[in-house]
């Protein structure tokens, strides 16, 4: 119940004449009374609105990228079993609402409410149910069953509806908001939808190439290692990342990237066929690096905003010698 709200007749003054006066203060006197009779009828709807319970659930990696099953127990306004979530004894006899006369809605027009007197049931109890003080709800744990699609995220939030707190005296129930936190996974990183997994290979693998097993969500799969893959390079297996939600693609991708792994120790025969290899790398290499370097200045020279500048200065020169001979 509103307060009804003090009026303000008294502490209005406009000097407009004894005509002007008394129509303000008719006018102001009826707005007061139509506010205390619409506070009293048309009750606070918002204030009856059952309220929504948010929790938390930590998942496995697996869990959020999979889906699974969860069942979670919280406190929360159930039915009392006294008296089935009414309010009042099972054997009393309601009557008639004196205020909506069993409608259970009251008009004022243009503008039509709920009951504030029966809550919109049309009747009427003055005993009350003893277990929930005519609530028609109790404080207990409540069990509820939820379902986790795949794909989810840590801070994705999934709504229940109807799982939350329960209506007092036949009110729609509140929501269930389920707030996730996905912990972090030793084999795969997550951006979006897609994966990444770091996959380490031999050196004699990185330049020879061939096949390997790699991780995935659905099991082990054989890729092709490059010849001559660089460390750090990704392969990219389509369709193996999460599930999308809302998306003409239905899950992400997984990049595989190669780690390099190089051997600390080697055998005699080892070191000698790796000796000679880096000796002709070095006769190779120094042609090749001077080629490339070569090459490389040339682009830079070209490239440089300068050179372009004395380029056209030459052209324009160049020109006007043409144009004296």
């Amino acid at each position: 119940m509103m307060k009804e709200q003090p009026s303000n007749t008294e502490n209005i003054n406009y000097n407009y004449g004894n005509g002007n006066d008394f129509r303000y203060t008719y006018s102001t006197q009826f707005s007061d009374s139509f506010q205390k009779i619409f506070s009293e009828i048309f009750e606070n709807e918002a204030e009856n609105l059952t309220q929504d319970i948010q929790v938390e659930l930590s998942l496995s990696f697996s869990e959020a990228a999979k889906g699974c099953t969860k069942h979670l127990s919280f406190d929360a306004d159930v039915p009392c079993d006294s008296c089935n979530g009414l309010g009042y004894p099972l054997n009393s006899k309601p009557k008639v609402c004196p205020t909506c006369q069993g409608v259970g809605r009251v008009t004022i027009p243009p503008f039509t409410a709920t009951c504030s007197t029966c809550k919109g049931s049309g009747r009427v109890i003055k005993e009350r149910c003893r277990a929930c003080k005519a609530s028609g709800v109790v404080e207990a744990i409540k069990d509820v069953k939820v379902t986790i699609p795949a794909g989810v995220d840590s801070g994705d939030t999934i709504r229940v509806p109807k799982a939350g707190h329960a209506g007092r005296r036949g009110m729609q129930p509140g929501s269930l908001f389920i707030k996730l936190k996905v912990a972090k996974d030793p084999l795969f990183a997550r951006e979006g939808a897609d994966l990444y997994v770091d996959y380490h290979i031999s050196f004699t693998k990185a330049i020879l190439g061939g096949k390997v097993e790699v991780p995935t969500l659905s099991g082990k799969t054989k890729i092709q290692v490059p010849k001559g893959v660089q460390p750090g390079q990704l392969v990219v297996l389509r369709g193996k990342g999460l599930p999308k939600s809302g998306f003409l693609v239905n899950h992400g991708d997984q990049y595989v990237r190669f780690r390099i792994d190089f051997p600390t120790a080697l055998s005699e025969r080892q070191r000698a066929i790796m000796e000679e290899f880096a000796q002709e790398e070095v006769v190779n290499g120094d042609y090749m690096d001077g080629e490339v370097n070569l090459w490389q200045q040339l682009l830079e020279r070209i490239s440089n905003p300068k050179f372009v500048v004395e380029f056209s200065l030459l052209i324009v020169i160049l020109l006007l010698l043409i144009k004296t001979l």
